[in-house]
């Protein structure tokens, strides 16, 4: 399965994702009920994910537009870079499910504005050896930091996993997104609440339309700056 899982990996990388890494759905055993891969397909084996990054400069300098359509942008792009790889797959004799980068989803608690994708992507991508989780919940990685999104497809392809992040990618002295936070929704290491969280990220323009801006523990974090 080795050349299989190389030949999926490059062409994944070929339809523009920047980072493909392979999970065993072993790493899932203690996610929620309903959160594991084998919810999504019951003869699940493997897990793969992609990332794509997020430029630099838009996090750290851009408009609240320009970055709220940046990341429309990528997941979309995610989206279908997903879907090239599932037909992929296909072709390749196995069958893959992709899970939406982002919305839609079913878990949600109105109560505490929390919500939990069919598939925790940022668990994932750790599990596939893509990065480690930071202080602020999000994904390291070494190549770009926590600028990068994510998706990922499960497979009943049996594909030899990658290894996990070693390293500590977040120092454990650094304390940058904790503080950067408008609002303290960074609780506790990789706990954000997101009612605190929700409350300030999104922002209406005088037209009406309510987009995504803030993104403060994002720019702060010096990993993956080149």
């Amino acid at each position: 399965m080795e050349d299989l899982k190389d030949r999926m990996k490059e062409f994944a990388l070929s339809k523009g994702a920047d980072l493909v890494g392979i999970a065993s759905v072993s790493k899932f055993a203690g996610a929620p009920d309903g959160h594991r891969p084998e919810d999504i397909l019951p003869d699940a084996r493997t897990v793969v994910v992609c990332a794509k990054r997020v430029p630099n400069s838009v996090v750290i300098e851009g408009p609240e537009t320009s970055y709220h359509n940046m990341m429309t942008s990528v997941y979309h792009e995610l989206d279908v870079i997903a879907r090239k790889v599932a037909i992929h797959i296909e072709r390749e004799g196995g069958v893959a499910i992709p899970v939406p980068s982002d919305e839609p989803y079913y878990d949600w608690n109105p109560d505490r504005l929390h919500g939990r994708g069919d598939l925790s992507h940022k668990h994932a991508a750790q599990a596939a050896g893509l990065g480690r989780l930071g202080k602020n919940s999000l994904l390291i990685t070494r190549e770009f930091g926590n600028r990068v999104n994510l998706v990922s497809l499960v497979t009943n392809l049996d594909l030899e996993p990658d290894p996990l992040v070693e390293e500590e990618l977040c120092p454990s002295k650094c304390m940058l997104c904790i503080e950067s936070c408008p609002v303290r929704a960074i609780t506790d290491e990789q706990q954000v609440d997101q009612r605190l969280c929700r409350s300030y990220m999104f922002l209406k323009l005088p037209k009406g339309q309510i987009i995504e801006s803030c993104r403060e523990c994002r720019k702060v974090c010096p990993i993956g700056m080149k």
